[in-house]
């Protein structure tokens, strides 16, 4: 009964979701950033044709979200920091492979396998139109899913998951202990640029080894673009601890939460850090060893959780 769940067609998940926004490969990335200000996603599709009548559904190129531009405009090294103006007017910056597109008719386990397998973080469905009594693809219309969708999904399901999420998430082996760090005092751009690289959230740690923040996509969303716009070279002259302190204080000049830092011990049950995560609006948990001093030793991450619902649904291990 369990696996069952696995073939329920992936549009069910996009019911009550609207439509992403678009943004045309040509834009700039000033283009994007007001039209992320607009969008009810944190997330725009990147297209490479325009829809019409006549042609297939847009091509999709790529995706964009605020991190990517808060990344391209302020990571170290780069010379948007020196030309700010300039780099607003640039060409729209693509994160490929990131977006895979999924017919609605596919099953959870093809959504799983194009994560999982193909690299995705974001699955990008067609929304369906009527014309009449025939159904067809929109041309521009397009629900976008996220592992948080598949969690959630996960979650709703937990009847006939109770064997695999009442382990712990040690005994499941879902803890990364190989995860992106730095202190406090190091340059802000350096964090971003960490984040960047390794596209997972940056622990902020002390010498001994404690968890005092983060930097991760949930933070970073919870900005003001119009600050970001505004900021870019300020931003180049903070350390970490300022650039989170300065984050908070725009959220909340804002009327913006910003997410806490969201921890777990390694003895936790994969449902209750389930619950956490969907909680907060993270992906993430970090996990912290009261037996080592409240240490942080690592990380479990969506993409691990669906990892594990996968091979333990089916014995496919990726």
């Amino acid at each position: 009964m369990a696996v069952s769940i696995l073939c329920h067609d992936i549009s069910d998940l996009c019911i009550g979701k609207p439509a992403v926004s678009s943004l045309h490969l040509s834009a700039a990335v000033s283009d994007a950033i007001s039209s992320l200000r607009r969008s009810p996603s944190q997330f725009l599709l990147i297209i490479s044709d325009k829809p019409s009548p006549e042609k297939k559904p847009a091509a999709i190129a790529g995706s964009i979200c605020l991190v990517d531009v808060v990344c391209f405009l302020c990571s170290e090294g780069k010379r948007q920091l020196v030309d700010p103006a300039g780099a607003l007017g640039s060409s729209v910056l693509l994160q490929k492979g990131r977006v895979r597109r999924v017919e609605p008719h596919s099953s959870v386990l093809d959504a799983l396998d194009a994560i999982l397998d193909g690299g995705a973080t974001e699955l990008v469905i067609p929304l369906w139109a009527r014309s009449g009594s025939r159904k067809k693809h929109s041309t521009e219309n397009f629900c976008l899913l996220t592992q948080e969708d598949l969690v959630r999904y996960f979650l709703a399901s937990i009847s006939v998951l109770s064997s695999i999420v009442s382990l712990s998430v040690s005994s499941l082996d879902l803890i990364q202990h190989d995860f992106p760090s730095i202190q406090p005092r190091y340059s802000a751009t350096s964090a971003l640029s960490l984040l960047n690289r390794h596209k997972t959230p940056v622990a902020v740690i002390t010498e001994t080894g404690h968890l005092i923040s983060e930097l991760s996509a949930s933070i970073i969303s919870s900005l003001d673009l119009a600050a970001v716009k505004g900021s870019v070279s300020n931003i180049a002259t903070f350390s970490v601890d300022e650039f989170v302190g300065w984050i908070e204080g725009i959220a909340r000049k804002s009327g913006r939460s910003v997410p806490e830092v969201v921890v777990c011990q390694p003895g936790s049950s994969l449902v209750a850090v389930m619950v956490q995560a969907l909680a907060h609006r993270v992906d993430h948990v970090w996990v912290v060893d009261e037996k080592d001093d409240c240490k942080v030793v690592g990380i479990v991450t969506f993409t691990d959780i669906l990892r594990v619902f996968r091979y333990q649904l089916t014995g496919v291990e990726f």
